[in-house]
């Protein structure tokens, strides 16, 4: 037993204590800029009442806070007890839980995708209403719950005999599926990996028309624009000439009632200025509406909350597809499961990019910070009132 210990820690150092020392440091800094940031977001939008358009940032932020405490655990625990995993319940349920809050996460994307293209591409047509809103919102929590239910039931810790240097060693492990491998369990895998990629694409898709309504949308105004601005320059060069002429012919009536009678010169300067002003007056002037500003503002507000959830899309794309790449590698190549085979090298890119996603999860507050106003503005307040807090807090 004691071999068997001493070979254990000896794997444990050369292969994974220092993965596991750089993982937990940047998993813990992680989550903590996560919680904090999801928490300003749902404080700030709850502070702000009626979100419109931005209904569902604080529900995305609730469920990347989610994301953020319970991926946090898992990794931190599976980096602490990689070989001798203690407890089969908490395996169990961190695993299911690193299912349903991404799936969670990707499902109100694609919610987020729909009603963006019905607002912007089908504005004319039914929008979503409020009901509808919380009935999606509903249904993709139930739908990715049942969808990642079985794992409850198939994850949970493993225990192998292994050898490591012509030496037997015990080693436990969580792991996604216990049991060897069967038809169930690869038309499981099959269906999570083809409904991943399902959601991908849609979407992606979703968006695609939306961004290029957007784009020639604001082209076709650029371009309204710069002929209005041409058409408003030609006139006014006309009306400075007529204006000139007119001005030419009174003074010169303003000189001859001058010369005529000299007390009544300041009542005709003060007719002549009162002419010119009002010839001046009488210049057509270009001018919105306040209908037509108030519209505009809503446009280019549709316009930039359209541009963030893209950009949160691309981040969520861009996080889930390293990791897929790896979980189809870890159940394709059974060595990557334990990392006895693998180089240390493997095992460090192996495991950052597999755990890639949890990125998705901490940058969306700073997404929502440069992109909606709204948000900045009550983050400086919610700031600015806890820095006050503070400062009273001390002076006590």
């Amino acid at each position: 037993m004691a071999n068997n210990t001493d070979y254990l820690q000896v794997l444990w150092k050369v292969k994974y204590s220092d993965l596991a020392l750089s993982s937990t440091i940047l998993i813990i800094i992680g989550g903590l800029v996560g919680i904090l940031g999801n928490c300003s977001v749902i404080i700030c939008y709850f502070r702000i009442g009626k979100c419109g358009e931005r209904y569902f940032i604080p529900v995305l932020a609730a469920v990347d806070l989610v994301a953020c405490i319970t991926s946090s655990i898992f990794y931190v625990m599976d980096n602490t007890f990689f070989f001798n995993y203690p407890y089969d319940s908490m395996c169990r349920i961190l695993t299911f839980l690193q299912l349903l809050v991404p799936g969670t996460s990707a499902s109100l994307l694609i919610i987020i995708s729909v009603q963006r293209y019905l607002l912007v591409c089908k504005p004319l047509g039914s929008n979503m209403t409020l009901r509808w809103k919380r009935i999606a919102i509903g249904v993709a929590c139930l739908f990715t719950f049942t969808c990642s239910a079985p794992v409850l039931a198939i994850s949970g810790i493993k225990t192998s005999n292994e050898t490591y240097q012509n030496h037997t060693i015990q080693i436990t492990v969580c792991k996604f599926s216990t049991a060897e491998t069967s038809v169930q369990n690869t038309v499981y895998f099959g269906f999570l990996l083809l409904l991943t990629i399902v959601s991908i694409l849609v979407t992606i898709s979703l968006f695609i028309p939306v961004l290029k309504k957007i784009k020639l949308t604001f082209l076709g105004k650029f371009r309204s624009g710069r002929k209005a601005s041409k058409h408003r320059n030609a006139p006014h060069a006309t009306d400075s000439v007529l204006t000139k002429d007119k001005e030419q012919k009174y003074e010169g009536k303003t000189t001859e009632l001058q010369i005529q009678d000299k007390s009544s010169s300041n009542q005709s300067i003060n007719t002549s200025s009162t002419m010119k002003g009002d010839m001046y007056i009488n210049k057509p002037v270009n001018t919105f509406t306040t209908e037509d500003s108030e519209r505009t503002r809503k446009e280019k507000a549709t316009r930039k909350i359209t541009v963030m959830f893209f950009v949160i899309i691309v981040a969520y794309v861009s996080s889930y597809i390293p990791s897929l790449i790896i979980l189809i590698l870890v159940y394709a190549v059974d060595d990557l499961q334990n990392f006895i085979s693998v180089s240390k090298d493997a095992a460090f890119v192996s495991t950052y990019l597999a755990r890639f996603v949890f990125l998705n999860h901490i940058v969306n507050p700073f997404i929502y910070s440069y992109f909606d106003p709204l948000f900045r503005t009550e983050l400086r307040k919610l700031l600015t009132q806890a820095n006050k807090y503070w400062m009273v807090q001390n002076d006590k």
